[in-house]
């Protein structure tokens, strides 16, 4: 995958080993790479190792720091205290803004990243000794708002995770307390700035997509009006499922779409996509897995959802807008799409007016885990790509392991639905074997005109 850095950077070094045996000149070497998202620089050794290995180190010196005040804390009198936390936090950011001054970045976000531990610190020793505020989720709140402003000025990644981390503990607690977390699309969409526009990171990336993701369901159960009655599985489910639709639409557009010649944010979109596509698949494997057990079925039957019969709507809603996104991929991307969003959306309609029984639902979120392995080993035939065929075989053998252990209904159901899926799978593999016996008698045709 071209996503990965390991990846890039060794295909830099053989592209550059191409230009130093003569194969190609350095011209066409770029031109080659930029098609990756990298060049011939990018080849070369770095100190990416030192500077994760120091930042790692500015992290354990701030929780030591920490554990020695805490240890000696009463012992020291409280005008002391105040002061020399100030004066702490106030250095050390001075040092990381004379580092970004000399233009050297990454010992400036350190020093930063160092200076942001102890500005939370400082936050929270000094209303313990001044007794301030009962909301604790205020401290951490402030602490996230006052790292945010060193993202914009500093361009980092680190700068950027201790924000985003900051602001989903805050996100939980202040949940937890009752309270709605308003503002936290703030640090999520900065985060997701930063590593659209000026550096890559797949780990911000997804982790802000996916706290976004838990914000608006919060949102939904703030709107409900009936925060305490919110359950995290039955609740979430329609909401998520539905923004992963319209998400894995995107996936594919951002993947597909034609950009303009010399965009250099290119080969970085198209990585993205691909990045969001594999994680949205995994994730609609995993709920199609957790959805095949009858027991789940019989709690989303029993329970009474915020939306209500909105929930239907919202998800073929979501399922339009992805297939709108994905059509242009060819049918390749949006079949797919379409067949699980209407799964998921006569499902959701199933379960609100009860009309089938959780076992009925059960067998066919199997028979839709079996399409969609056989979805997978096709695509990875016909894309050559490994990852989505043996994908596809781990559905099917997983499928039939959890059905074998835990049969829905009783031996004569499961024996059924075994079955059922044989005959799926049979069909599917007497079908591509026309397909590949005509496009075979296809090529002998034309190579027999062209031998004419």
């Amino acid at each position: 995958m071209r996503i990965l850095r390991l990846f890039k950077k060794d295909l830099a070094r053989e592209v550059g080993d191409w230009v130093g045996a003569g194969l190609i000149d350095r011209h066409q070497a770029e031109a080659i790479l930029a098609r990756y998202g990298t060049s011939l620089a990018g080849g070369q050794g770095s100190a990416f190792g030192y500077y994760v290995l120091t930042a790692l180190a500015a992290l354990f010196g701030g929780l030591a720091l920490i554990l020695i005040l805490s240890h000696n804390w009463d012992e020291i009198p409280r005008l002391v205290r105040m002061l020399g936390l100030v004066g702490l936090t106030l250095t050390v950011n001075l040092i990381g803004g004379y580092q970004l001054l000399r233009e050297r970045p990454r010992a400036g976000a350190i020093w930063l990243f160092f200076g942001g531990i102890s500005y939370g610190m400082s936050i929270m020793l000094i209303a313990q000794i001044y007794h301030l505020g009962e909301h604790f989720p205020d401290g951490i709140y402030w602490w996230a708002l006052g790292v945010l402003p060193l993202l914009w000025l500093t361009r980092s990644r680190l700068i950027a995770l201790q924000a985003l981390a900051l602001a989903t503990v805050w996100l939980s607690t202040e949940a937890q307390t009752g309270f709605f977390p308003a503002s936290y699309p703030l640090f999520a969409l900065a985060s997701l700035w930063l590593v659209w526009q000026h550096k890559h990171s797949a780990l911000i990336f997804l982790a802000a997509l996916a706290g976004l993701v838990a914000w608006l369901n919060l949102l939904l159960s703030w709107a409900a009006g009936d925060w305490l009655r919110y359950d995290a599985f039955v609740d979430q489910l329609p909401l998520t499922v539905a923004l992963g639709l319209a998400m894995a639409g995107l996936a594919w557009w951002l993947m597909r779409r034609d950009y303009p010649q010399g965009d250099e944010s290119r080969p970085l979109q198209r990585d993205y996509g691909q990045l969001l596509h594999l994680y949205l698949l995994r994730g609609a494997i995993l709920t199609l897995l957790i959805l095949s057990y009858s027991e789940f079925w019989q709690e989303l039957l029993r329970s009474d959802y915020l939306l209500g019969i909105f929930n239907p709507l919202l998800l073929a809603l979501a399922t339009l807008v992805g297939f709108a996104l994905a059509r242009p991929s060819g049918p390749g991307a949006s079949g797919p799409l379409l067949l699980n969003g209407a799964f998921f959306t006569l499902a959701a309609l199933c379960v609100q007016q009860h009309w089938l029984s959780a076992g009925s639902l059960a067998v066919a979120t199997n028979l839709v885990l079996i399409l969609t392995g056989i979805w997978l080993i096709r695509r990875g035939v016909d894309d050559a790509v490994t990852h989505f065929f043996y994908t596809g075989i781990g559905v099917l053998l997983l499928t039939a392991l959890l059905r074998y252990f835990d049969l829905i209904g009783d031996y004569i159901g499961g024996a059924v639905l075994f079955l059922v899926a044989a005959l799926v799978l049979l069909g599917a593999a007497r079908y591509w074997r026309s397909r590949t016996l005509a496009g075979a008698m296809g090529n002998a045709q034309t190579e027999g005109r062209q031998d004419v």
